[in-house]
């Protein structure tokens, strides 16, 4: 197998999720500059993508012999000092430096971008007339069915969709209310719901804060919220990407983090 060019790999995630159009407080794009210009960063041949990297993500990468890591979200969101305060993040950080890995990460605009699969996962469940983008950092849908649906149903398709069994929804919901009219963001996403200053709609989320909750509750917004792992098919969407685009030329692994947490 022949090596690819870093920089041919780079271009093309840029062309489909430019770092432009990420959020203002988002750190996206090449988180570690201490091997940003060794050689071993001019080709690639092996990817581990991941939703976040941790240490069980790293040793496969380091397994697989991998010199690039694309993760959804950022390893540093903070200063560099402030995160390497973090005992497990010092240590993740000091074997990619020895094994001379690069990360990179797509994570705002990746939710902005048009390119991103998570429409094309909505359709194999609903029939949709209008989507569009919303949000401070379009970094939501509007999403428009074609005939109503109960939000019992809606709850269920979206359980389906991400694979989950329970969910959470407010506390005044009725399950037997026609919808026609759908927001979603992913991730920790219900401050768009506040943005746009929602009322007597639905709102779907994967995490939300106490006020949001209340937000919700006193607006009459049905809040579906799935959980932050509903971003995981981030993973699926840049392999299968990764190898349409390159056909091949690079060998993409990929880690799954799962909910870093169980119910007792």
């Amino acid at each position: 197998m022949s090596k690819v060019k870093i920089n041919n790999l780079i271009n093309y995630l840029k062309d489909l999720f430019p770092q432009s159009n990420a959020a203002e407080w988002d750190k996206v794009g090449f988180q570690i500059e201490d091997v940003y210009n060794l050689p071993s960063q001019d080709e690639v041949e092996n990817v581990l993508v991941c939703m976040d990297l941790t240490k069980d993500a790293l040793k496969k990468a380091i397994d697989k012999k991998v010199n690039f890591i694309i993760t959804r979200h950022p390893f540093f969101f903070l200063e560099k000092e402030e995160e390497l305060k973090n005992p497990a993040k010092k240590e993740i950080f000091d074997q990619l430096v020895e094994n001379q890995i690069q990360v990179y990460s797509i994570h705002t605009n990746y939710e902005s971008s048009p390119d991103n699969n998570l429409m094309d996962l909505i359709e194999t469940q609903f029939n949709i007339n209008e989507n569009q983008k919303v949000g401070e950092f379009l970094e939501g849908n509007k999403i428009k069915l074609l005939r109503e649906i109960s939000l019992k149903e809606v709850i269920e398709k979206m359980k389906f969709i991400f694979g989950k069994e329970t969910t959470l929804l407010t506390r005044n919901s009725n399950l037997e209310n026609q919808i026609k009219t759908i927001y979603i963001t992913p991730g920790s996403g219900a401050s768009t719901m506040v943005y746009l200053h929602l009322k007597d709609t639905v709102f779907i989320t994967g995490e939300a804060k106490w006020s949001e909750w209340l937000y919700a509750d006193q607006n009459n917004v049905d809040m579906l919220v799935l959980g932050h792992y509903m971003e995981n098919h981030f993973i699926d969407d840049i392999e299968s990407k990764i190898n349409k685009t390159f056909n091949g030329e690079i060998n993409v692994y990929t880690f799954d983090i799962k909910n870093p947490f169980k119910y007792v």
